[in-house]
C-alpha cells in the first residue's frame, strides 16, 4: 500500500503542475501562491482568439482550472502532505506548443482551430491524470478524496467535449 500511495501522491504532484502552470504569472520565476493569479497562459491565449465562443470556453477552463487546483490543494491537506510545483515538463511543453502557434500563425480561423486543438491536448492529458489518480484513490479507500477527483474528472471530459464539439462546429464553418 505504500508503493501505491507514493504513486498516487506523484501523480497529484503531477496534476499540481499542470493546473498551476496553466495559471501561474510567470513558469519561469519562482512559483508564488496568491490569492488572486494572474492567469497567463489562458489569458494568453485570450488574446489570440477571433471567436466568441472560443472565448468562452477559454473562460469557463479558467475557472475550472482555478478550482481544480484548490481541488488538489484539499486532497494534499487530506493526505497530510505537501502538493507544490515540481517540473512540470509536460505541461510546459504543451503550453509552449500554444505560444508556437502564436508564432506560426496570424490571428483568426487557423489560430483558433490551433487553439481549440492544443487545449484538448492540455485536457486529454489532464484526463488521464485524473483517471490515474482516482484508481489509486478507489484502492487506497480514500472516500473524500475519491469524491474530489471525480468531480474534477467529470469538469474534464465535459471541458473535453466543448472543445470536441466546437473544433467540429468550427470545421463545419470552413467549409
Amino acid at each position: 500500500m505504500k508503493i501505491l500511495r507514493d504513486l498516487l501522491e506523484k501523480q497529484l504532484q503531477n496534476l499540481y503542475n499542470s493546473e498551476l502552470l496553466i495559471l501561474i504569472l510567470s513558469v519561469k520565476t519562482s512559483f508564488i501562491k496568491k490569492e488572486l493569479l494572474i492567469l497567463k497562459a489562458l489569458a494568453e491565449m485570450q488574446e489570440y482568439v477571433t471567436d466568441y465562443e472560443l472565448q468562452d470556453i477559454l473562460l469557463m477552463y479558467t475557472r475550472e482550472t482555478h478550482d481544480q487546483k484548490v481541488r488538489l490543494e484539499e486532497i494534499g491537506e487530506l493526505l497530510k502532505s505537501k502538493i507544490a510545483v515540481k517540473d512540470g515538463n509536460i505541461i510546459r511543453g504543451l503550453l509552449e506548443d500554444v505560444r508556437e502557434l502564436y508564432r506560426e500563425f496570424p490571428k483568426g480561423l487557423l489560430m483558433d482551430m490551433g487553439i481549440i486543438t492544443k487545449l484538448m491536448h492540455i485536457t486529454h492529458f489532464q484526463i488521464s491524470g485524473y483517471e490515474s489518480a482516482l484508481l489509486f484513490s478507489k484502492n487506497l479507500d480514500i472516500g473524500e478524496m475519491s469524491e474530489k477527483l471525480e468531480k474534477t474528472l467529470d469538469e474534464a471530459y465535459e471541458a473535453d467535449e466543448y472543445c470536441a464539439t466546437y473544433a467540429k462546429n468550427i470545421m463545419l464553418k470552413k467549409k
